[in-house]
């Protein structure tokens, strides 16, 4: 027999005794990843069995100037290098802001250049960037400043020449593609963007969708839904209770997630699901794929069997 007829049978043997039933994992696949705040995570008996290789964090956009914040950053950091996961940093507003209410701080390009120039001298490490969080979001001091925002983006890109960075991160409100109009006038060359897609996963009625949709047709190339998935539980600051908690609910929008990045992976290419574990009993926003407790939700099960299918990486 040749060689060539020996591997083909030997490839038959395999698969009729069931050996190869996980699928080859395409280059053209979804790459997961989780957001998440707690160094914990890298240590949980539930993740280390998911194989996710990709994690976000987002700390004060001056984290380098922060002493505490600065020493959270390095334990998750070291969290993420010992489980062999590649950070994605998003830099937010200060922490303690009180975003459109004062305090609310936008950082002048000056400002902001010292800060990740300070950054990039600490953890030189970290070469997966996204210059703000939901910059498009009330909450923050770049929503009605979308050039400012394209300025910033514009200082990470010539400070960190070899990094992937994230041009803009945008939540899907109405305000989207007006707000991505002005940024885009003066970001220099954006390669790849940045989506909070929670509208379109986490169905309401009355709440305008296609978010996701909508960006794919605003803007050119790849595409990342940096912090989606499935909400638990969701009251707003004024007490008013957007989603009441149904972890069945939560399962729903989290395969309607993985349906979404599916049916766009030509351009989406990455997907950060937020978060990892619910953080408190009576926490206002709960979206997390492992109960307080430690056990697994339904939505976490749908993460790994997803995980297992050609169309998504860990």
């Amino acid at each position: 027999m040749t060689r060539f007829l020996a591997c083909l049978a030997a490839a038959a043997v395999l698969a009729g005794c069931g050996l190869a039933a996980t699928p080859e994992k395409s280059d053209a696949a979804v790459l997961v990843g989780i957001g998440e705040q707690d160094a914990a995570m890298f240590t949980d008996p539930l993740f280390t069995p998911l194989g996710i290789k990709n994690a976000r964090y987002f700390p004060s956009w001056n984290v380098a100037f922060k002493q505490e914040e600065a020493g959270w950053l390095d334990q998750w950091l070291d969290g993420a290098r010992a489980a062999g996961v590649t950070p994605l940093i998003s830099f937010n507003v200060n922490l303690g802001s009180r975003c459109p209410n004062r305090p609310c701080k936008l950082p002048t390009v000056s400002q902001y250049t010292t800060a990740f120039k300070a950054f990039r001298a600490r953890w030189h490490d970290v070469t997966v960037i996204s210059p703000w969080n939901e910059a498009n979001h009330r909450s923050q001091p770049t929503f009605k400043n979308p050039k400012r925002a394209a300025q910033l983006y514009n200082v990470v890109r010539k400070n960190c020449v070899g990094c992937t960075i994230v041009a803009a991160d945008v939540i899907d409100e109405v305000n989207m593609e007006r707000w991505l109009k002005v940024f885009k006038k003066t970001a220099k060359r954006p390669r790849i963007w940045g989506l909070h897609n929670y509208r379109d996963t986490n169905k309401r009625k009355g709440q305008r969708l296609g978010g996701t949709k909508r960006l794919l047709k605003a803007v050119k190339g790849q595409v990342w839904l940096t912090e989606t998935g499935g909400i638990v539980k969701f009251v707003l600051p004024n007490g008013h209770t957007l989603f009441r908690r149904s972890e069945s609910r939560a399962n729903t929008a989290t395969k309607r997630m993985f349906a979404l990045a599916k049916r766009y992976r030509s351009r989406i290419k990455r997907l950060y699901i937020y978060h990892w574990k619910q953080s408190s009993a009576d926490n206002r926003f709960d979206a997390g794929l492992v109960r307080l407790d430690g056990s697994a939700r339904p939505a976490y099960f749908t993460v790994r069997n997803q995980l297992n299918t050609s169309t998504f990486n860990p």
